[in-house]
């Protein structure tokens, strides 16, 4: 006797060489599927910015960050046989204390620091130029020496 009944393993989960239904390990698990989602959302993003479409708008102008120095030129006097070269004091009240250096360093000239505490300036950065002498725009001779007083920021 003969039994002509099959059996459809399909229908119950499990296919005929006995791998499950899911597709034998084709699709990921859930987090594998957020971090491949999140990889492409990055890919797509870095593409776009590379390609200028994220630079927030075309219509805005991109901003560009300058920095504007002035350079004293010095002023040649002759008195007699002797060529003395003076130039402008630039404006230091208000400036850190190293930014003060280095725009008298710059105009050629020698720095002297009233203030500062027992120690002194140990980091020019912490300290802001109060008040100095000679003012401002007052032509001095090239090697002379500017007065700065100094208080903590």
């Amino acid at each position: 006797m003969s039994d002509d009944r099959t059996i459809d393993h399909t229908a119950q989960g499990t296919s005929s060489d006995g791998d499950d239904d899911d597709g034998g390990g084709r699709w990921p698990s859930l987090p594998g599927a957020a971090l491949i989602a999140a990889c492409g959302f990055l890919a797509g993003a870095l593409l776009a910015l590379g390609a200028g479409a994220l630079d927030g708008g075309g219509d805005q102008p991109q901003r560009i960050a300058t920095r504007t120095v002035t350079v004293a030129v010095p002023a040649t006097r002759t008195t007699g046989s002797t060529t003395i070269e003076t130039t402008a004091v630039p404006e230091l009240t208000g400036q850190p204390l190293d930014t003060a250096r280095a725009r008298v360093e710059r105009a050629s000239f020698e720095i002297d620091v009233e203030g500062g505490g027992v120690f002194g300036a140990i980091v020019d950065d912490n300290w802001e130029v109060v008040a100095q002498r000679p003012e401002a725009g007052e032509q001095l001779e090239l090697g002379s020496s500017v007065q700065v007083v100094i208080t903590r920021r």
